[in-house]
């Protein structure tokens, strides 16, 4: 079979890293997959789905969610009329891959774009108009992360596009992370490449990321020596942040979800981030008596130095708060209403 129009250069890496998000190697490439390959791309698809909070990370924690998990996907990809590749992309596929029906529909419709737009080849633009196209397992993946189809389409567009979390600005930071749009400064450079090439989900290390989040948060306000007030910060942030993106949260859980029980133990406390962040910059503020141990020593038996640790937050909040803390005064000063309106 001889293909509408030929994929370009970019094509070869979606589906390359469409091949990688598949459960099974010998089964067939679904919509869903092309879409987490077309968040590997380079250029303004991936920069529509980015913008909206579809990064890589994001999708491959839903599907590596859903691996193994029967009757989770509403949508069925006409899985039962399976395409072999070289039936779509003609001297370009192959006979040993195969495509769910709606994932060959998507890229023969990303072919008919590129045909009207007189374009030499097809691409990951025009893939993911395809995907968008009907209703498939790419769009109910957008749909999962909260993501409307309609929102990536208008990025496409040259629009703004329509997320919005509802998070304080000052927590954009901590968000750009967790969906990889941003790194830990401090982190080695082995494991940035890890970040970066698998997608780490930092929801699912809820004391190693308020590890590497604390001295992040020392960094942005300019404070040279860190605090438990840092470690502080970083709680509330993480779990703030988490709650608003619960397909990162809710990866590989199963019943009772108790790794976040010290935010939720401060925010039974009706501490939040936004009102630490205003105490600590207020202008004359009262000081902070000195930490009783280093900062390192909380985060480090919080984590048993592991710097992706997955171990939860409770026992960490449970010490600050039973030692003599910065962190625990901060706490005092809110609860007792006497820090800045």
């Amino acid at each position: 079979m001889e293909a509408i129009k030929s994929p370009d250069w970019n094509i070869a890496g979606v589906l390359g890293a469409a091949r990688g998000a598949r459960a099974d190697a010998d089964g067939a490439m679904g919509t869903e997959h092309l879409l987490a390959g077309v968040a590997t791309s380079r250029g303004p698809a991936r920069e529509a789905l980015v913008g909206e909070g579809a990064t890589k990370t994001a999708l491959l924690a839903v599907l590596r969610d859903r691996l193994e998990k029967d009757g989770v996907w509403s949508a069925d990809d006409d899985a039962e009329h399976r395409v072999v590749s070289a039936d779509v992309l003609g001297e370009d596929g192959d006979r040993r891959t195969s495509f769910t029906g709606a994932a060959a529909r998507a890229l023969t419709s990303a072919m008919e774009h590129a045909r009207r737009e007189d374009a030499g080849k097809f691409g990951a633009v025009h893939l993911l108009r395809g995907l968008l196209a009907e209703d498939n397992r790419a769009v109910e993946l957008l749909g999962v992360c909260g993501i409307p189809a309609q929102g990536v389409l208008a990025r496409l567009d040259g629009g703004s596009g329509r997320r919005d979390d509802g998070l304080d600005p000052l927590l954009h930071a901590t968000r750009d992370v967790l969906l990889g749009r941003g790194h830990y400064r401090r982190m080695p450079v082995w494991m940035r490449w890890l970040t970066k090439l698998g997608g780490v989900n930092w929801a699912t290390m809820p004391a190693g990321w308020v590890k590497q989040e604390t001295y992040e948060q020392a960094r942005r306000l300019g404070d040279r020596a860190v605090g438990t007030e840092h470690v502080l910060l970083a709680l509330l942030a993480t779990h703030e942040v988490a709650l608003r993106h619960p397909h990162l949260l809710g990866e590989n859980t199963a019943g009772e979800d108790t790794r976040y029980a010290g935010g939720e133990q401060l925010a039974r406390l009706g501490v939040d981030y936004v009102s630490v962040h205003r105490v600590l910059t207020a202008a004359g503020r009262a000081p902070l008596t000195a930490d009783v141990r280093p900062v390192a020593e909380y985060v480090d038996e919080a984590t048993g130095q592991n710097l992706m640790s997955t171990a939860g937050t409770g026992p960490l909040v449970d010490t600050l708060l039973r030692e003599e803390t910065r962190a625990r005064q901060l706490i005092d000063v809110l609860i007792s209403g006497t820090g800045p309106a």
